[in-house]
């Protein structure tokens, strides 16, 4: 029996070109990431990469988008939409953590980019759905009066900003993950949001 899915199968140079990019974006910057050193890291030819992608911005566009897919999935990683809405929340929290601790290539590379001023216009075209169980929880906080009434944005900023920072911090040594301080963390997020 044959089975077709809508998704075609990735192409493996396409994949070999995006691991490489992603070590090189993340050990040198996109500046210092030139096309040559990318083929080199990736063993392949120059126009090979140009044969995927039309140039680096649209490579790295490309990486962004599948790392943050990938956040999204980790974060909804046992996610009960059932759940009240601080259970909820912890999971998301942890989840998000977890991930940029487990990714931390990942999430240098989308530090970069979220702070990149020579892609400061291109990446208001650049659009992730967020998925829609986010989209629910953010919705049920609001409508029990549970949230700040922010903008969901701002509610975002409130809590993923002390994630990655502390994520920062965690992967560069500089604060230890000590019993008890994650929780802390999350605990602080959920007061800064909540009414």
């Amino acid at each position: 029996m044959n089975v077709h899915s809508d998704t075609p199968p990735e192409d493996p140079k396409r994949r070999q070109i995006l691991d490489a990019a992603l070590s090189l974006f993340a050990e040198e910057g996109f500046h210092g990431g030139a096309m040559q050193a990318l083929a080199k890291r990736a063993g392949l030819p120059v126009g090979t990469i140009y044969r995927h992608f039309a140039g680096k911005e649209e490579l790295i566009h490309a990486l962004y988008r599948e790392i943050k897919r990938a956040r999204f999935a980790a974060m909804l990683d046992g996610y009960d939409e059932t759940a009240p809405l601080r259970a909820r929340f912890d999971t998301l929290w942890r989840n998000t953590f977890d991930y940029c601790i487990a990714h931390p290539r990942e999430f240098r590379f989308a530090g970069q980019y979220s702070l990149s001023p020579f892609l400061a216009d291109a990446t208001k075209a650049i659009q992730i759905d967020i998925p829609k169980e986010i989209g629910a929880f953010y919705a049920d906080g609001y409508r029990d009066g549970t949230f700040k009434p922010l903008p969901p944005q701002i509610l975002t900023a409130l809590i993923s900003g002390p994630i990655d920072a502390l994520a920062a911090r965690v992967l560069g040594g500089v604060v230890k993950l000590e019993p008890g301080l994650r929780q802390e963390v999350l605990d602080a997020c959920w007061d800064a949001i909540t009414l």
